[in-house]
């Protein structure tokens, strides 16, 4: 299972875990059983070297906190661009960054979104927002 517009050949376990999820239309996360420290994607374990992590299945709603409008992209992303990379605050208190399609007008701070799975072929995910 591949992840991502540009994968590397050699993944860890929660990688791959991560990619089977999004190939199953999951977003999960984990969460630290020693502090309860929220993360997406997973981790292996947590900031505060704990290793006790469980899966946690988000809803993906969110609230836009920030973006860029990107003009300039790196060669895998050369032919999307501009495009919006935005950071969304999580209904589980979680900060994640992503892609956001499916706008018209520029972005505005405070506004839903939500956080959708996308197949890029069959073998390969990538998590991206949309205006919820």
């Amino acid at each position: 299972m591949k992840f991502g517009h540009v994968s590397m050949e050699d993944y860890p376990r929660v990688v791959e875990v991560f990619s089977e999820n999004l190939a199953n239309n999951k977003l999960v996360g984990s969460e630290c059983g020693a502090c309860q420290k929220k993360y997406f994607p997973p981790r292996s374990s947590c900031e505060n070297l704990h290793s006790d992590m469980q899966d946690l299945e988000i809803s993906g709603a969110a609230t836009l906190k920030a973006f860029t409008i990107i003009h300039f992209a790196p060669d895998s992303m050369a032919n999307k661009a501009p495009y919006v990379v935005a950071i969304g605050e999580l209904s589980d208190n979680i900060s994640v960054m992503a892609h956001l399609v499916g706008i018209t007008t520029k972005p505005k701070i405070g506004m839903s979104i939500q956080l959708k799975v996308q197949k890029l072929d069959e073998k390969r995910y990538v998590y991206k927002y949309v205006p919820a």
